[in-house]
This record gives structure tokens, sequence and C-alpha cells, in this order.
């Protein structure tokens, strides 16, 4: 065997030594994140336990769309200013986004029996850590199917809200047309999880040489990442976390 130097070996071992040390800043961003989010979810309904009136001012129509349009600008806005913005300035939004986010859960720190709360939070872990471990792996572009996954998604979100207004098209009401609705978005997010894991390592190979932009890009993927798994998590409950 030689034991001749090349750097290209060299130069391809150094690269995914970098990915693997970007995507584990990205996932432990997304773990503080998550700490963040379960946190103002448990503090939030507490005070729902101790004045049920709450629940009403959180989950409501009105609230339910400003909140979509918030996560829709929010994540516009701040990926469109991302290359000017500041390291401090893409955490903000990442944390500011995670306790967001445990405003809208705390329902389930407060109405929802803990034991199955946690049993569900665990099977999206186990279900989020292999699709994200398939995106990471394959050799098969996502890109091309992510199109009809996100139409899919956004038809179960259009769904939702209209549910609010009318009962009867509503997804979380149960019956054949809910549990349907529901695996179809199961199946939706779980491709856009493996497809944003995909995306992540050619942002990561797009940044390479800019230390700067690529921490950003760790922290807005994180968001990102965790926006998707409470969505799957939210369907999960809904699937099997009936009484």
């Amino acid at each position: 065997m030689s034991n001749q130097y090349n750097p290209g070996v060299a130069a391809s071992a150094e690269t995914d030594l970098g990915l693997r040390s970007f995507m584990l800043g990205t996932y432990r961003y997304m773990a503080l994140a998550m700490a963040v989010t379960a946190g103002v979810a448990y503090f939030v309904g507490q005070a729902i336990i101790a004045n049920p009136n709450i629940l009403g001012l959180i989950y409501n129509p009105v609230v339910a769309i400003a909140s979509f349009f918030i996560i829709v600008f929010g994540f516009g806005i701040v990926g469109k200013k991302l290359p000017s913005m500041s390291l401090g300035g893409v955490l903000a939004f990442l944390f500011g986004f995670a306790a967001f986010m445990g405003v809208l859960m705390s329902a389930y720190a407060s109405i929802y029996d803990p034991y199955i709360v946690a049993k569900i939070f665990f099977m999206t872990v186990a279900m989020f850590g292999a699709l994200s471990l398939f995106g990471y792996t394959t050799s098969f572009n996502l890109s091309s199917i992510i199109k009809y996954a996100a139409a899919a998604f956004l038809g179960y979100i259009a769904l939702g809200l209209i549910g609010m207004f009318v009962p009867q098209l509503s997804p979380f009401n149960g019956g054949v047309f809910g549990t349907v609705i529901l695996a179809i978005a199961l199946l939706a997010i779980s491709v856009i999880v493996a497809w944003e894991t995909q995306m992540l390592k050619r942002v990561y190979y797009g940044s390479v040489g800019n230390p700067a932009m690529m921490k950003k890009l760790s922290a807005f993927g994180a968001a990102s990442l965790l926006l998707a798994f409470i969505n799957m998590f939210q369907i999960l409950m809904s699937l099997f976390g009936r009484d």
C-alpha cells in the first residue's frame, strides 16, 4: 500500500469532518431551542391550569391564522436577511421562535395526560431521527418530490384553519376523513424532514470557507428543523394521543 500523501483524500476527509461538525452543531441548537419551547409550554400550561380562561385567548381562529402568517413571514424575512444579520440576531430569532412555539404548545402541558405526551414525544424523536438519518445518507435527490409534500402539507394546514369555522372539514375531529388527512400530513412532513436534512448538507458545502455564515445557517436550520419536529409531534398527537 502506498503511503504517498493524497491531497484529494485529505481534503475529502476534512470536509466530512466539517460536515459532521456542522450537522451536530445544528442539532445542538435545535435541542437547546426545544428545551426553551418545553420550558415555556410548561410555565404557560401551569398558568392555564390556574386560570383556564387563558386557554381561550391562545386557542382561537384569530390567533391560529395570525400565528401561521407570523411564522411564514418570520422565516421569510430572516432567511432573506441572513447574510447581513449577526449570529446574535439569528440566535435571537431561533430562541424567540422557540418561546413563541412554547406558548402555542402550552395546551399539551395543561390539558393532556403527561404520560401520553411523553410517549408521543419519544415516538416523534425516534421518527424524526430516522428520517434525518435517511436524508443525510440517501443519494436520492428529494428535491424532485418536495413540491408535492409541501403542497400536501399546506393543504393540511388550510383544512385545519378552515375546520375552525367549518368543523366538518377539520382533520382533528376524528373519523375516517380526519385520519386520512392526518396520515397524508404525516407522510408529507416526513418527506419535508428528510429533505431539510439533505438541504443542510448542500448548505454546508455552499458555505465552506465562510465560517461566520456557516454558523448563522446552522442556527437558522435549527429553527426550521424545530418547526418540522413540532408539526410532526402535533400530527402524531392527533393520530395516537386521543383518549
